[in-house]
């Protein structure tokens, strides 16, 4: 692999079932680090989603911090 990266935000329900699987739902997935092979993945709303409804930008805005933070970590 070229590029090894540590931390990957998925960015909605597609993302997450084609990296992950499709045992993942983004609603219960977001907002929580898994890690798979050696590599931490954040799941959270697409930002069509953010466009439709407004209230889950507050969430969104969250999972970059908590992104933020878990990346100072490692």
């Amino acid at each position: 692999m070229l590029i090894k990266p540590k931390i990957i935000v998925l960015l909605g329900s597609v993302a997450l079932k084609n990296i992950l699987g499709e045992e993942y739902g983004i609603t219960k997935a977001r907002g929580n680090f898994i890690e798979k092979n050696g590599i931490i993945y954040m799941p959270t709303w697409h930002p069509a989603a953010l466009l439709r409804d407004e209230t889950k930008k507050i969430d969104f805005w969250n999972d970059l911090k908590l992104v933020i933070n878990k990346y100072k970590e490692i």
